[in-house]
């Protein structure tokens, strides 16, 4: 096996939630040489995560912006760097899970994004402080007294934010690849099927997979599991909130569109393909990637014919109203075998 860091690549797998894109998982972790890290992996895309950070430091960037956006984002770091439990605050416990001091290297890659660092105070600290420590800034102001703080400058060019970017990701997972003997990471969500090509440019090599499901069955599993909208539509059966809701998720971002090359490095699949036709979609797969992938664990992860009772949930639901409803609507997503 080659080392991760000559040879590497990523693949995203995504969905729009209860598509399935965790059965697309399971099957890439039977190919030699794959390895799913478990969670998701939302940088990219989540609020403060690298998105958002590029947005403040190259193409909106204003005194002062910046250097919010680099604490948003050292503190988003923060959060997938510890671990959770029951009684400790949310955390995605990256450090463990990669092997590696996640906010050494997130310190690292925003020092190399900084051009200076400087000692400064600002009235945008004091928006989101309590009132109690506002009082008390005022005070050590109107008695000449500093708030000052450490503060950050960044305005790096755009090519250098990809470059220090991809370097930085790189890093993250070197020793996970190595230590799982892999050259292939599978990742979870990391790049979101509204926004792929704004997203992928932050890995060196990554392809995504996107799966979809018939929207009768994401309905149905919606309100089995209280999730998303289930609620929602649990207490007021608004089917109408939840075919819009799907009909947004879906809208594909204006850069996408106007790419010629944008199924280069996009797949779709749907969840019932892969399982009803589970050679072809198998095929598709090995095409689509690339390489001699050698499916050596077949159906250790993902067994069709297991997965099969998940198809057509839609049919038992009680308010068959509804269904015929989402049917109509939404019919180009239907899935008919």
């Amino acid at each position: 096996m080659s080392d991760f860091t000559e040879n590497k690549r990523y693949i995203s797998v995504s969905g729009y939630g209860w598509t399935g894109s965790g059965a697309c998982i399971d099957l890439l972790k039977e190919f030699e040489g794959f390895d799913a890290l478990q969670g998701e992996f939302r940088i990219a895309k989540d609020p403060c995560g690298l998105i958002d950070l590029e947005n403040s430091l190259v193409h909106n960037w204003d005194f002062i912006r910046h250097d919010v956006a680099i604490r948003d984002f050292l503190k988003y770091c923060n959060v997938l760097s510890r671990p959770t439990s029951l009684y400790r605050k949310s955390g995605k416990d990256f450090s463990n899970k990669l092997n590696v001091d996640f906010m050494m290297e997130s310190r690292t890659y925003i020092d190399r994004l900084t051009n200076i660092n400087y000692i400064g105070d600002t009235f945008v600290h004091r928006y989101n402080v309590p009132a109690y420590k506002n009082l008390f800034m005022k005070l050590r102001s109107k008695f000449g007294l500093s708030n000052a703080k450490n503060m950050y400058f960044s305005r790096p060019a755009y090519s250098d934010f990809i470059q220090e970017t991809r370097e930085y990701i790189d890093n993250l997972f070197n020793q996970y690849a190595r230590n799982n003997t892999i050259d292939t990471v599978i990742l979870d969500q990391a790049i979101p099927p509204t926004n792929i090509l704004n997203t992928s440019k932050y890995f060196k090599d990554i392809k995504t997979i996107i799966i979809d499901r018939d929207p009768r069955d994401i309905y149905t599993n919606m309100i089995k599991r209280d999730k998303l909208l289930g609620p929602e539509l649990k207490n007021k059966n608004s089917v109408s909130a939840y075919i819009e809701w799907h009909k947004q998720l879906r809208r594909v971002a204006v850069s996408d569109s106007n790419s010629l090359h944008v199924d280069e490095y996009v797949l779709r699949l749907n969840f019932e393909d892969l399982v009803l036709n589970y050679n072809d979609s198998i095929l598709k797969i090995k095409d689509f990637l690339g390489g001699n992938m050698q499916h050596n664990q077949k159906n250790r992860y993902f067994n069709p014919s297991y997965s099969v009772k998940n198809i057509g949930l839609w049919k038992k639901y009680k308010d068959q109203s509804v269904t015929r409803k989402i049917n109509k609507e939404l019919e180009e997503y239907c899935y008919y075998d």
